[in-house]
C-alpha cells in the first residue's frame, strides 16, 4: 500500500473569531412541570330553528384539560349560553352544559408550532331553562368539533379558536352549532434562561497521512476482482458467488433474444447478445445452460410448442458455431407458457413473447 503525505491541517480558528466563539450564549428554554391547561372562550351560539330562538345567541365556556399523550388530551367543559327569543318578558332561553371531550392533534400542543390544529369529540349533559317552567328539563347529548391553538403570544398565553356541532336529546332532539374564540393557558410551564459557555477551542497542528489503495480491476464487470475471479468472462448482469462463478437456478438477465413473426429466424439485434453469451460459456466450460424457447400467444398449442423448440434449437446451433461445447447446452421449447405479456395488445407485446431465455442448470 503506497502511503503519501498529503497535507498539514490546521484545526480551530484564530484571533478575533476564537474570542467571539468563547463568549457565553443565553437562550430561552420552556420547562414543563405539568400537562394541565385551562381555557376561557366567548362564543356565538347558532341554535336549532326548532327552539324558537333568534338566529344567534351568546355563550361563555370554561375548559380544564390534561394532555395524556403528545397527541391526545382530555378536557372537562362548562358552558353557559343565552338564546334570545326576541319576545321579551323573560322569555329568553338559558342553557347550562357540562361535558367531557377527547381532543386529537397532529402535533404536541406543548411545542411551539405556529398553529396546532385539533379535532374533538365528547359527551355532554345540558340543563335547559325556558320561559315555560314545565318545559325545563335536563338532557344528554354529544358534540364534535375542530379548532386550533397558536404558539404562546405573551406570558405563555395562547389563542384558541374552535367550532362545534352539538346534538341534544331535549324534547324531540335538537342540532345546534357553536363557534368560540378565547385564550388557553398551560399550567406549570415557565421559561428559564439557559447560559451556555462554549468550550475553549485550541489551535492544533495535525499531520495527516493518507493511504492510496491500488486500483480494483474487474474486467467482466461481475463485481469480483480479477485477482479473485476463478470464472472470468461472465456476462454482465448475472449473479455470481464470491469466486465470480455463475449461481445455478437463475434466469440470465440478457438483452431479449427475439425472432421474426411465425419463424425460427433470429433478428439481427439478437446476435450480438448471443455472442456475449458464447464468450461467457467458453470461459466457463463447466457451466450447463437450458435454452428455453417461447412463442406469442396466437396459434394452437401444438404449433407454438413446435415453433418454440425450433427457436431454441436455432440458438443452440448458433452458440455451438461460436465455439461453445454442445455438452453445455440443452434446448427446450415451452410454446405459449410463461408469457412476458399476459394480454398481447400490439406487435411490441407479441415480440416480447417471441423470445429465448437461458437458465443455469449447474456448474
Amino acid at each position: 500500500m503506497l502511503k503519501t503525505l498529503v497535507a498539514l491541517a490546521v484545526v480551530g480558528t484564530a484571533g478575533a473569531a476564537l474570542a467571539q466563539e468563547e463568549q457565553p450564549v443565553t437562550r430561552d428554554r420552556l420547562v414543563y412541570n405539568s400537562n394541565d391547561y385551562v381555557s376561557v372562550m366567548g362564543g356565538l351560539a347558532v341554535p336549532d330553528s326548532g327552539r324558537g330562538a333568534d338566529t344567534f345567541g351568546g355563550n361563555l365556556t370554561f375548559i380544564f384539560g390534561n394532555q395524556i399523550h403528545e397527541n391526545i388530551a382530555v378536557e372537562g367543559r362548562f358552558t353557559a349560553a343565552l338564546l334570545e327569543t326576541g319576545r321579551g318578558n323573560g322569555s329568553d332561553l338559558y342553557q347550562y352544559t357540562g361535558g367531557i371531550d377527547v381532543s386529537f392533534s397532529p402535533f404536541d400542543r406543548r411545542d411551539e408550532h405556529a398553529l396546532t390544529p385539533f379535532a374533538l369529540v365528547g359527551l355532554l349533559t345540558t340543563a335547559d331553562d325556558v320561559a315555560t317552567a314545565k318545559l325545563d328539563d335536563s338532557s344528554f347529548g354529544a358534540n364534535a368539533g375542530i379548532g386550533f391553538v397558536t404558539k404562546p403570544l405573551f406570558h405563555n398565553l395562547r389563542l384558541r379558536a374552535e367550532g362545534r356541532y352539538i346534538y341534544s336529546s331535549y324534547e324531540s332532539g335538537f342540532h345546534d352549532f357553536s363557534v368560540g374564540l378565547g385564550i388557553e393557558l398551560p399550567l406549570g410551564r415557565e421559561r428559564e434562561k439557559l447560559t451556555v459557555i462554549p468550550a475553549k477551542v485550541e489551535t492544533k497542528v495535525v499531520e495527516i497521512v493518507k493511504s492510496v489503495p491500488r486500483p480494483i480491476i474487474d474486467t467482466d464487470g461481475d463485481t469480483v476482482e480479477d485477482a479473485q475471479d476463478t470464472c472470468p468472462g461472465t456476462p454482465k448482469g448475472v449473479r455470481v458467488d464470491a469466486a465470480g462463478c455463475v449461481l445455478p437456478g437463475q434466469l440470465l438477465s440478457l438483452r431479449p433474444i427475439t425472432f421474426e413473426a411465425s419463424e425460427a429466424r433470429l433478428r439481427p439485434n439478437s446476435q450480438s447478445a448471443l455472442d456475449i453469451m458464447a464468450r461467457g460459456l467458453i470461459a466457463q466450460p463447466s457451466l450447463k445452460i437450458e435454452i428455453r424457447g417461447y412463442c406469442a400467444l396466437s396459434g394452437s398449442a401444438a404449433e407454438t410448442l413446435e415453433l418454440s423448440q425450433q427457436r431454441a434449437d436455432v440458438v443452440r446451433s448458433y452458440l455451438i458455431e461460436k465455439g461453445v461445447s454442445s455438452g453445455q447446452l440443452t434446448a427446450v421449447g415451452y410454446g405459449k407458457k410463461q408469457p412476458k405479456v399476459a394480454r398481447e395488445r400490439n406487435d411490441d407485446d407479441r415480440t416480447l413473447n417471441r423470445r429465448v431465455e437461458f437458465k443455469v442448470i449447474s456448474r
